[in-house]
């Protein structure tokens, strides 16, 4: 189904219900591809081009349950964005491909087209089933979501070996005692630092998590990777196969959730949090498919590059932590990037 056929259907779904656009909450029923599908769409007072963030359930689960097992209304309330609850076909994800994908475009289409949204920040997190969604979305869709978090939830089996198009930030919750075991988070957790161009020299360790609860079994490992997104995991010790909702011994996890996401927007940058300072990272170059993305660069806005001879081949732009770098043949190659604390050079290998 076309998206524009979509949002003529569901705005006469509304009308023929007697639905006010103006209400805070809306259950939207309709049809998409012949499939009837809904949603529960959360939309708080006073917003305006607000950001959006799906919340997608587990199996068995449904949008208006997940709703109230993340209280994600009460923190949308206080932040004006809109919280999406969408539903699976019979409470449950095609977690291995991509068929429920389309849906949740259309949706976010359709909410689009009712409230203005700011595309540029919108958001998708899910537990179980739905953080293989929340994977899945963040590499599929990295023009669309500009941050995921998954809770419980693996990336899906197709494959990942081409690049992003953009570095997605992402935020993974697991407990130790989890239906998976640790390891098999922490082989989602690699790749994504390897498709995000991480540097791993990087690693900072918060235990516990956060720092002022002592009692708090939570642990947090943040990686900085390219254009100022991340990698962030929080693994809670002991815990289950939960959304955990307890800021005793773990975390309120929409809240974190939430204070993730409200740091990134597709452009790498925050209208809302300032941009980390990266400056003193150190510098990483990785090339990828005519390009070359830094990071440790926020600073920088050109570089030199030249071959192991020295000799200069060009002087090349820096534009969101990356610049064009074709037409060269295969080796390494020097880039020299000159910022506020001096001359940093890095060896790039263009394959």
């Amino acid at each position: 189904m076309k998206h524009h056929t979509f949002i003529a259907t569901l705005l006469s779904t509304l009308a023929a219900t007697g639905t006010s656009l103006a209400q805070s909450t809306l259950t939207l029923n309709f049809n998409v591809s012949g499939v009837a599908r809904n949603a529960v769409v959360y939309v708080p007072t006073g917003v305006s081009k607000p950001p959006v963030v799906y919340f997608v359930h587990g199996y068995g689960g449904n949008g208006s349950g997940f709703a109230n097992d993340t209280k994600g209304n009460m923190v949308a309330d206080r932040e004006k964005f809109i919280a999406i609850y969408p539903s699976a076909i019979g409470g449950s994800w095609n977690m291995y491909d991509t068929t429920d994908y389309p849906f949740l475009e259309a949706l976010l289409d359709t909410v689009d087209h009712l409230y203005k949204i700011d595309r540029d920040r919108v958001y998708c997190s899910g537990f179980s089933q739905g953080g293989f969604i929340s994977n899945g979305v963040g590499y599929k869709h990295p023009e669309i979501f500009a941050a995921v978090a998954p809770v419980s939830g693996h990336i899906p089996s197709f494959s990942t070996s081409a690049p992003l198009k953009r570095p997605v930030p992402i935020l993974t919750t697991f407990g130790t005692n989890d239906i998976s075991d640790v390891a098999s988070f922490m082989t989602d957790i690699n790749t994504w630092i390897k498709l995000n161009g991480c540097n791993t020299a990087t690693k900072k360790t918060e235990r516990p998590y956060p720092a002022r609860n002592k009692k708090s079994q939570v642990a947090r490992i943040t990686y900085s990777c390219l254009q100022g997104s991340e990698v962030v995991y929080d693994s809670v010790i002991t815990g289950g196969h939960e959304w955990a909702m307890d800021t005793v011994n773990k975390v309120n996890t929409t809240e974190e959730v939430w204070a993730f996401f409200k740091r990134f927007t597709l452009s790498g940058t925050s209208s809302i949090l300032p941009k980390a300072d990266d400056r003193r990272l150190p510098l990483q170059a990785i090339y990828r498919s005519g390009n070359v993305y830094l990071a440790g660069a926020q600073d920088i806005r050109s570089v030199r590059v030249t071959n192991l001879a020295g000799t200069l081949l060009e002087t090349a732009p820096v534009k969101n932590g990356m610049f064009a770098f074709s037409g060269r043949h295969a080796g390494i190659y020097l880039v020299s990037a000159e910022g506020i604390d001096g001359v940093r050079t890095v060896k790039v290998n263009a394959r």
